[in-house]
């Protein structure tokens, strides 16, 4: 059976949600001004080693502004993508080279701080970044074998590939941790966002993708300068109400009526495209929600899916249910949540009259 979900299609997990991404702004920039801080006030502790007091300031300074930037909100993290947050790294790390260099060479002293970059991209970057997020680290620490004469005597080699070690490990640590949460929380939403009995989204769902297609129509320029947001298309929902469930259930049991209903679910699933939303919304209840669909269309599709629902399955002990669909399209019958469901419902109240009419006879 297909399930469209809008838990895991659009709504995005952990740090690919944009309040996530606001937040890997916050501490990232916590962690840029404690490296300026570090970086200035350890080149006057006893012992430490520096090649120029004036690049130290400097990078010290271009630190501090872009952690101040970053945990202020100036820089709008949460409206970045993942992919440019992970090239803005890239970009940044050689200037962490930059500064172990200025402070040291292989005696630097800020050069452990490459453990808290490390942390922070194996812990929030997707696999496919933090993998070479860490190698990229990894280089970067290793520069010093390169200018520094110093660096073989003073036993930085075998440190060095302690650090390659312990880097490549904490990187697999955590990119594993990371997948387990995710994986975690992709079932949490399940859970959270699925009817227990027939599978298809539940009213939870149902309410919040409603609200965000008509927020997409409601702001025809949202996104700036008709941006991906932007959506002007018709929208169709469709109320599903089972006329006779509860004398299913009082003449054949619950455990049949329950079967009665996943029996709807699934005829119901197979009418629709990927696109659309089925929901269970009450006990013998179910909605769609049809993307692009017109007037219509949607009359089409709530004949189509009655039809299916009706129809008798000879191999199939349980009964065939009759159902009554009612449909409204945005924005001919509202613009409005509210507004929708009513024009829904009244129709399919309207078509119910229609139907339990009686007949006149003739003569």
């Amino acid at each position: 059976m297909r399930h469209h979900s809008l838990a895991s299609s659009t709504m995005p997990a952990f740090a690919e949600a944009p309040d996530e991404r606001a937040r890997m702004g916050r501490i990232s920039g916590a962690l840029w001004i404690v490296a300026a801080t570090i970086g200035v006030v350890g080149c006057y502790l006893p012992g430490a080693d520096h090649v120029a007091m004036g690049w130290v300031f400097a990078i010290g300074a271009l630190f501090l502004l872009y952690g101040v930037a970053s945990l202020l909100g100036w820089l709008a993290w949460d409206k970045a993508s993942m992919k440019a947050l992970g090239i803005g790294m890239v970009v940044t790390t050689p200037v962490v080279g930059l500064a172990i260099y200025s402070t040291g060479g292989a005696a630097s002293f800020v050069q452990p701080l490459l453990v808290t970059l490390l942390l922070y991209a194996a812990f929030f970057f997707p696999s496919r970044w933090a993998w070479p997020l860490s190698i990229e680290l990894i280089l970067v620490a290793g520069l010093p074998l390169l200018y520094d004469g110093s660096a073989i005597d003073d036993a930085f080699l075998p440190r060095y590939v302690a650090l390659v070690a312990g880097f490549l490990s904490a990187t697999w640590v955590l990119v594993g941790l990371r997948e387990r949460l995710l994986s975690a929380e992709l079932r949490q939403r399940a859970i959270a966002y699925r009817d227990a009995l027939t599978g298809v989204a539940n009213r939870r769902q149902f309410d919040e993708t409603l609200e965000l297609e008509l927020t997409r129509r409601a702001h025809p320029g949202g996104g700036g300068g008709g941006g991906r947001n932007s959506d002007q298309s018709p929208l169709a929902l469709l109320v599903l109400d089972l006329d006779d469930l509860k004398g299913i259930n009082d003449n054949h049991g619950h455990p049949v009526g329950d079967a009665v209903l996943r029996q709807v679910a699934e005829r119901a699933q197979s009418i629709l495209r990927s696109t659309d939303t089925l929901a269970r919304i009450g006990g013998d209840e179910f909605a769609v929600i049809a993307p692009g669909a017109h007037g219509e269309g949607a009359r089409l599709m709530g004949e189509a899916i009655a039809g299916a629902i009706s129809t008798h399955y000879s191999d199939s002990g349980t009964p065939a249910p009759s159902v009554s669909v009612g449909w409204s399209v945005f924005p001919e019958d509202g613009a409005d949540f509210a507004t929708l469901i009513r024009a829904a419902d009244e129709r399919m109240l309207d078509r119910k009259r229609v139907e339990r009419r009686p007949v006149p006879l003739n003569g």
